[in-house]
C-alpha cells in the first residue's frame, strides 16, 4: 500500500493530542478539501454516522485509510498512520493494512463503543481522527503476519476491533489502549510535573533489598510500590524504577475509584499520596476521569 504525506486544512487546525501537549501544534496548509469529513453531497448511513461521531466528540471519523482529498500529483490522499508515530518509532516504517468494516450497521455499533469506552474518558485529548477498522495488520521483518488493536499516530488513531474481540470485554479492550494514551502524555509533560510524581519515592528506584527490608511485610507498600521483583531468580528482590512505577499508577487511577484505592492499600500513607498525585496529573492533562461506562 503506498502511503502518501496528507497536509491538513490551516483552518482545520485543531491541537492532535490535547491542550497540554509539549509539542508543536501541526500547522495545516496547500489544500482546499478536508480530507477527513465525508462530502457534504454524501448523504450514505456511513456519512450520517461519521457526522454524528464528529458532533459529539470534536474528532473525525474514518472507515477507510482513503481520504476524499487529492495530492498535489493527483492521488487519493491517504491516512497514514505511521507518518509521525507516537512514542517509539520502531514500527514506523511498517506498511500497516487494514480489513475494514463496511456494514452501517456494524459500523456504528463500533462508533458507539468507541464513544463510549474511549472518547469520552480522553476528555480534552481527544485526537484528530479515528480510523475504525476490523483489523489492523503488517508483515515484520521475519516476513510473518502481526495484528495490533490500534496504533497511535499524530494525525489520528488506528483502532481495530480485532474482528470482533473488542465487543466480548469492551472495558478492558479500551482500558489497555487508555492506560498507553495516559503513559505516552505523562511522558511529554515537563521534568516539574513528572518530578512531582518521582519524588515520593525517588531514593528507591530499582533499590535492592535487604534481609532487613524482607523482614517488613509487604516491604514494597511500605516504600510507596505495587509489587518487588525476583528478577534473577534467586530470592533477591528489586524495586520497580520510575518507568514500571508510572504505569502501576496510571494503571490504578483509571481502573480504581480512590475509596477501592483506600480499601486496598490504605495502611499505607506513601502509595494513598502517590495515587492522589498521580490523578491529578492526569486530570490536569485533560482526561475525564469521571466518564462513566
Amino acid at each position: 500500500m503506498s502511503i502518501y504525506k496528507y497536509i491538513f486544512l490551516a483552518f482545520l487546525a485543531l491541537p492532535l493530542l490535547g491542550s497540554c501537549s509539549n509539542e508543536d501544534d501541526l500547522t495545516p496548509s496547500n489544500a482546499d478539501t478536508n480530507g477527513f469529513a465525508p462530502e457534504t453531497s454524501d448523504n450514505s448511513q456511513t456519512a450520517k454516522i461519521r457526522n454524528e461521531f464528529f458532533k459529539a466528540t470534536g474528532a473525525y471519523l474514518l472507515f477507510n485509510d482513503t481520504l476524499v482529498s487529492m495530492s498535489t500529483n493527483g492521488q487519493p490522499e491517504l491516512f497514514d498512520i505511521a507518518y509521525a508515530m507516537v512514542g517509539s518509532g520502531s514500527v514506523s516504517s511498517y506498511d500497516y493494512r487494514y480489513t475494514y468494516i463496511t456494514d452501517a450497521a456494524e459500523q456504528q455499533k463500533a462508533a458507539d463503543a468507541l464513544q463510549k469506552y474511549l472518547t469520552r474518558r480522553l476528555g480534552k485529548q481527544v485526537p484528530f481522527s479515528f480510523l475504525l477498522v476490523d483489523d489492523i495488520y503488517y508483515t515484520n521483518s521475519y516476513g510473518r503476519t502481526k495484528h495490533t488493536a490500534y496504533l497511535l499516530g499524530t494525525r489520528g488513531y488506528a483502532i481495530s476491533t480485532s474482528n470482533g474481540e473488542m465487543y466480548d470485554d469492551p472495558k478492558s479492550y479500551f482500558n489497555n489502549m487508555l492506560l498507553n494514551i495516559v503513559i505516552d502524555r505523562f511522558n511529554r509533560q515537563t521534568n516539574k510535573v513528572k518530578d512531582a510524581f518521582y519524588a515520593y519515592s525517588k531514593d528507591h528506584y530499582g533499590a535492592d533489598l535487604t534481609d532487613d527490608d524482607m523482614a517488613i511485610e509487604n516491604v514494597e507498600h511500605v516504600y510507596g510500590f505495587m509489587e518487588k521483583f525476583d528478577t534473577w531468580g534467586d530470592g533477591h528482590y528489586s524495586l520497580p524504577y520510575e518507568e514500571r512505577d508510572v504505569k502501576d499508577y496510571i494503571s490504578a487511577v483509571l481502573t480504581m475509584t480512590r475509596d477501592e484505592f483506600v480499601a486496598q492499600y490504605g495502611d499505607y500513607a506513601l502509595m494513598v499520596e502517590k495515587y492522589d498525585m498521580m490523578q491529578s496529573i492526569i486530570t490536569n492533562m485533560g482526561f475525564n476521569l469521571d466518564a462513566e461506562d
